[in-house]
């Protein structure tokens, strides 16, 4: 698989250093429009290739280099989308329930699976002492009572947590000033929520309450929605006015990427109005979409090329937003995971980035006049690295693998002759 997709690649690179080679060409003052023209013909068939080979490059009836084998586990270069830094503030997921009128009872006492930032925990209240169900029985009876009760949910919760060897932080449990029994997730970096299972202690005790989300609120700068800033989609400049945000007035992080999204997309759609092209033109930009990330960064995403916000003299809007990081994408559904053991665990797993021409930033390049040839031989240099990089990492990838088929086949050696001993010594008793 990894042969077929770094094969399709080695193609993609030989096309994008062609193309470079007449943008190079393009730009020279020797030619003429129509010369130009001719070679933007070249170069759009070209393109088009490009798009065909990564979206018909399969294995096993596997698409690999149209974008689905992302990893999504770490952000990997791309050139149509901008991230940056974390800039929110994010609350704990949490479930709570009113206290006052629910102790648990008997018929509780079950295996209960609780539901921790997406990962499944089963708790087992069978295995509580006589004298820790009596807490659970009594926890309606005085304030000492319920703490003592939280208490002792939150300790087995984490218990069964560190039991499981899952990743998952420690949740929290206490008593609110309601008289709710609140237990909240630990984590706080991203996105949480604790859920009960359908009955049990937790199901119980909290009167059968849905889980919460924690919510992810802008924790940046106050931003008065009057400053401007450069924008770059392609290597177009274009000025957008960002939005206001304020973490006194909370705003939360989906709510800033619809605001950044509608600011992006108005001076987007002023510059196309200047045009006099329609949508589907070469040269038409795009709307881009903006999103808040589980993280708490923005992520900008544009069919039409690069996307690049920078602060003006005396402004921090850009850098307020975390939007003055590298260029990078961190969607997928995960990457490929290769098992090569025995054994849960031992896996391999690597991703392969989207190889075509929008996502390389090249899908917009223009040689059929000499200052667009001129312009594209920086983005055609970027795509070119771009591509040099991932046929690296197929190649990284590739010899990890054989250098593990070698090992395996050392252990499976040794295992067999050390069985071929036993058997022997078994046979001469025998004997």
């Amino acid at each position: 698989m990894i042969q077929t997709a770094e094969g399709a690649l080695n193609e993609t690179h030989s096309i994008l250093q062609r193309v470079r080679e007449l943008a190079d060409q393009s730009a020279n003052g020797t030619n003429t429009a129509d010369d130009r023209k001719a070679i933007q013909d070249e170069v759009t068939q070209l393109k088009e290739e490009i798009d065909r080979i990564g979206n018909t490059t399969e294995f096993n009836t596997q698409k690999l280099l149209n974008g689905n084998l992302k990893s999504a586990g770490g952000a990997s270069v791309g050139q149509n989308t901008t991230t940056g830094a974390a800039i929110s503030k994010l609350s704990e997921g949490s479930i709570s329930g009113a206290l006052a009128n629910a102790a648990a009872d008997n018929s509780d006492f079950v295996k209960e699976t609780i539901n921790v930032d997406g990962t499944d925990i089963d708790v087992n209240w069978q295995d509580l002492s006589s004298s820790e169900k009596a807490v659970l029985k009594n926890a309606d009876t005085d304030a000492d009572s319920k703490k003592a009760a939280a208490e002792l949910i939150q300790n087995k919760i984490n218990e069964a947590i560190d039991a499981s060897g899952k990743n998952v932080e420690h949740v929290k449990a206490y008593v609110d000033a309601s008289d709710n029994l609140v237990v909240e997730s630990g984590s706080k970096g991203t996105k949480s929520i604790v859920e009960a299972g359908s009955a049990g202690v937790l199901t119980a005790m909290t009167g059968g309450a849905t889980g919460a989300a924690g919510e992810s609120n802008y924790n940046g700068t106050a931003l008065a929605g009057t400053e401007t800033a450069d924008l770059y989609v392609n290597g177009t400049l274009m000025e957008v006015t960002l939005p206001a945000a304020d973490p006194a007035t909370p705003t939360t992080m989906d709510d800033l990427a619809d605001d950044l999204a509608a600011a992006i997309n108005a001076s987007i759609a002023a510059y196309n109005g200047t045009t006099g092209k329609a949508d589907g033109d070469e040269g038409w930009i795009k709307d881009v979409t903006v999103k808040a990330t589980d993280d708490g960064r923005l992520l900008i995403n544009s069919e039409s090329g690069p996307v690049e916000l920078k602060d003006r003299a005396g402004q921090t809007a850009v850098a307020d937003l975390g939007l003055t990081q590298a260029q990078t994408d961190a969607s997928g559904n995960g990457g490929m995971t290769f098992q090569i053991g025995a054994n849960k665990g031992q896996t391999i797993t690597f991703g392969v980035n989207d190889m075509r021409s929008a996502a390389l930033g090249i899908s917009g390049v223009d040689v059929s006049t000499q200052a667009g040839a001129s312009n594209a031989l920086e983005t055609l240099d970027k795509a070119i690295k771009n591509v040099s990089s991932e046929r690296g990492k197929l190649g990284a990838v590739q010899n990890r693998l054989e250098h593990t088929i070698n090992n395996l086949n050392t252990s499976s050696e040794n295992l067999t002759a050390a069985e071929s001993r036993i058997r022997d010594v078994d046979y001469a008793l025998a004997a």
